[in-house]
């Protein structure tokens, strides 16, 4: 009777390991998870004329870095160009290296808490703007616009931190939809509204 009964829980233990394992490849992020991360493999996107998204934000940074010494070399106090300021703490957001290169990436709840901590940071930077510029109509449609992008990418990242059971190929979906986002909000954010601020200093 006891080797019966040691033999039930024996065989109830393999088909609990089982399940976690299952439950662990499977769905990574669910409370039976041993590890609660997904590895994500970025793949290479071309946008205009073949460039990269890292030869578009190189591009884009080179300009701005011009942009930022000029008007620390040229202005002072309240003649400083906040738009150009605050760009430098907004740009980071978006030269994550998962958004950049192609190299897997692991993915958990403590690098989302991250990624959604520097969206609201951003954010609220942009907002500072809204009151502390005084921009064109058109600029402020854009800022508008640039300040929705950031509130949509923070709901896309409390969808899938908050997510207990998508599948692999789930999150796959999901942090490839991310990805983009974060790319389009960055173009929307440099040839829109941080060029055409500039444009309206000029």
């Amino acid at each position: 009777m006891a080797i019966k009964n040691i033999q039930i829980l024996g065989g109830l233990g393999a088909v609990a390991v089982l399940f976690i394992l299952f439950m662990t490849w499977f769905y990574p992020f669910s409370h039976f998870s041993l590890f609660k991360s997904y590895t994500y493999k970025p793949t290479e996107v071309l946008y205009h004329n073949d460039k990269t998204y890292e030869d578009i934000l190189n591009k884009f940074t080179e300009s701005y870095e011009k942009d930022l010494v000029k008007e620390m070399e040229t202005y002072s106090g309240s003649d400083l160009d906040l738009t150009v300021m605050q760009t430098q703490y907004i740009l980071p957001v978006f030269e994550q290296e998962w958004l950049i290169g192609t190299d897997p990436v692991s993915m958990d709840k403590i690098s989302l808490d991250e990624m959604l901590v520097d969206v609201i940071q951003s954010r609220k930077t942009l907002l500072s703007l809204v009151t502390k510029e005084d921009y064109s109509r058109e600029v402020k449609v854009y800022l508008v616009d640039t300040i929705n992008n950031f509130l949509r990418l923070e709901e896309e990242i409390w969808y899938i931190k908050n997510g207990k059971y998508f599948s692999r190929n789930e999150l796959n979906h999901l942090f490839g939809n991310l990805r983009n986002s974060f790319r389009s909000n960055f173009d929307i954010f440099a040839t829109t509204f941080y060029e055409t601020s500039r444009l309206q200093r000029r």
